[in-house]
């Protein structure tokens, strides 16, 4: 007990460590749903009006026609 009143863990700067374990957290749970939907965010299928299927690639700003 007495080397954490040493280190002045319980400080007043404790409500900044919380916040910044906070925001930790979200950010790395916000990059785990990124890396997981990174297919989704990046491609999109368009089709035309004669039904043929293009995959937009919204990063490179480029459209391909999908292979039937």
């Amino acid at each position: 007990m007495l080397k954490i009143q040493k280190t002045k863990f319980f400080s007043s700067n404790l409500v900044k460590k919380r916040n910044f374990f906070v925001n930790l957290l979200i950010l790395s749970s916000l990059a785990f749903v990124f890396i997981k939907n990174s297919d989704k965010i990046r491609y999109t299928y368009v089709t035309s009006e004669q039904g043929d299927v293009y995959i937009l690639d919204r990063f490179a700003a480029s459209i391909e026609l999908v292979e039937k």
